[in-house]
């Protein structure tokens, strides 16, 4: 019986695979603008993540800005709209790069800078907790998350899912999944979620060169 149950988990992950690997090869063929792309990224990523709540950032400017939402309430988009640092003066902050510091957990996996023995990233640059209760809990007083925020855990969102839309080293965005819920993202939904966002990274490589 586990193999048959193993057996079907396969067919299943395969079947949704190539379902949101179609969708993307429709928007393709019909869409033309970032912001369309990314509300109908916000539509595959909810059906394979199964989360209350998911939204698609997209570089505009300096920033990340949100592009599209389903779930997030409109106080939350507000707050963490803007992801970009700024001195008292209203000024960008920038690196020795000269990019724009970026903050929260979002900033951290948009701009790269993560530490990947961290058990909370992934080998392709993604951030997954379970508990956001529990990972800050773990982590009181270090800098190895970076500059967060912690304004998901204010909203109750336990699990929390961040997956970096880059390809060919250009970040074009990220697909953020939450859920009040924790534990809600297996194994199997990230990696289907990272492959989202490499085909997303793609598409979006035509549209916003």
């Amino acid at each position: 019986m586990a193999v048959l149950a193993h057996g079907h988990s396969v067919t299943r992950r395969l079947e949704l695979e190539r379902r949101a690997f179609l969708d993307l090869l429709r928007m393709a063929n019909t869409l033309s603008e970032p912001k369309e792309i990314a509300q109908q990224l916000v539509v595959l990523a909810q059906h394979l993540s199964g989360c209350e709540a998911v939204a698609v950032r997209l570089k505009v400017g300096p920033g990340f800005p949100y592009a599209a939402n389903l779930g997030l309430p409109e106080r939350f988009v507000a707050m963490e709209d803007d992801l970009c640092l700024r001195d008292d003066g209203g000024h960008l902050l920038r690196d020795e790069q000269r990019q724009p510091l970026l903050a929260c957990l979002c900033g951290g996996v948009l701009s790269g800078q993560i530490d990947r023995q961290e058990p909370s990233f992934t080998d392709r640059g993604s951030f997954v907790t379970a508990s956001t209760t529990q990972l800050l809990a773990a982590h009181a007083g270090s800098e190895c998350l970076g500059r967060t925020r912690n304004r998901c855990q204010a909203a109750g969102y336990e699990t929390v899912g961040l997956f970096p839309i880059r390809r060919d080293g250009v970040t074009y965005g990220l697909i953020q999944c939450n859920d009040r819920r924790p534990r809600r993202l297996s194994a199997e939904t990230i990696d289907l979620l990272e492959n989202l966002a490499a085909s997303a990274a793609h598409l979006l490589q035509l549209t916003m060169a």
